[in-house]
């Protein structure tokens, strides 16, 4: 019998945070896949997971989570709405088209609300951008930040969807031969695919 799938289990392929949310279904390439948030309190973990956060704004989150539940419902139904958003924009992307303009016109809503609430920060004369305000929507603000650098890095063309699973990740390789999300996972069950149809080949 498999393991359970659980967050804290998560592999971590995206190469960046937006990317990584994006795979928090497991297999899009299934007709049911499974998904690994169900609730705000999923979300949190994931987050501390990643590390993307600190313990002390999880913790915040949490108790503004348990004081506002209906908020915090509201603002993780965005979150998901977001989730497929960017999945649309990078799909888009990797098949050379241009996103549909509803899609477009929901990022630009989504960069209004988070970019309002950024501040700068400053540590040894260096400036970082933070959401310092205690916000249940940090959650996606984050997610929405992280999806603009990506953006305007001049590295959106490095995002790859892996054949097998659906994931996406940012190749980073040198010569930008990546094919799979993990050579591991996907690229193990291929090679071993391969190897079995080489070998039944050979026998008939």
């Amino acid at each position: 019998m498999s393991a359970p799938k659980s967050i804290t289990s998560l592999r971590l392929d995206g190469g960046i945070l937006c990317l990584d949310f994006v795979n928090t279904i497991d297999n899009r390439k299934r007709g049911i896949p499974h998904d690994y948030l169900n609730g705000f309190k999923e979300l949190l973990q994931w987050y501390g997971h990643t590390r993307a956060l600190s313990p002390k704004i999880i913790h915040t989150l949490e108790r503004l989570a348990k004081d506002y539940p209906q908020k915090a419902a509201v603002v993780f139904e965005k979150s998901i709405a977001l989730r497929e958003l960017l999945h649309r924009l990078f799909t888009a992307g990797i098949a050379k088209k241009q996103p549909a303009a509803a899609d477009s016109m929901q990022f630009n809503a989504y960069i209004g609300e988070a970019y309002a609430n950024i501040e700068i920060s400053w540590s040894a004369g260096a400036g970082t951008l933070q959401f310092n305000a205690p916000a249940l929507e940090q959650v996606y603000w984050w997610l929405v930040k992280s999806a603009v650098e990506l953006y305007t890095s001049g590295k959106p063309a490095e995002v790859k969807e892996c054949p097998a699973c659906g994931w996406l990740f940012l190749d980073k390789s040198r010569n930008g031969s990546r094919k799979w999300c993990s050579m591991s996972t996907c690229g193990d069950v291929s090679k071993v695919t391969r190897n079995y149809q080489r070998t039944k080949r050979k026998k008939t």
